[in-house]
């Protein structure tokens, strides 16, 4: 299996699988599971906002605007990558 990189830096229309989202913040860890922003779950992103701006992503709870600094900790590896 690839390494698995942030979901930060994926390209607009980039679809990943998320492998691993920040838990040592509960209130945290609970938003991100009622977003589907969870483990296994796949994402795309929708949209990569300019001068530093969020990132708008689907999951199949919905689209989301995500802060890059959170984004930036959530690991995901590319589509078909985590199929390998």
């Amino acid at each position: 299996m690839p390494e698995p990189s942030s979901l930060a830096l994926m390209p607009a229309g980039a679809r990943a699988t998320i492998t691993a989202v920040p838990v040592e913040d509960a209130t945290l860890a609970g938003e991100l599971a009622a977003l589907r922003l969870l483990p296994g779950e796949r994402v795309e992103v929708v949209e990569v906002i300019p001068f530093g701006g969020p990132l708008l992503v689907q999951t199949a709870g919905g689209v989301y605007a995500l802060s890059r600094r959170l984004a930036g900790r959530i690991a995901v590896v590319p589509a078909g990558a985590a199929e390998e």
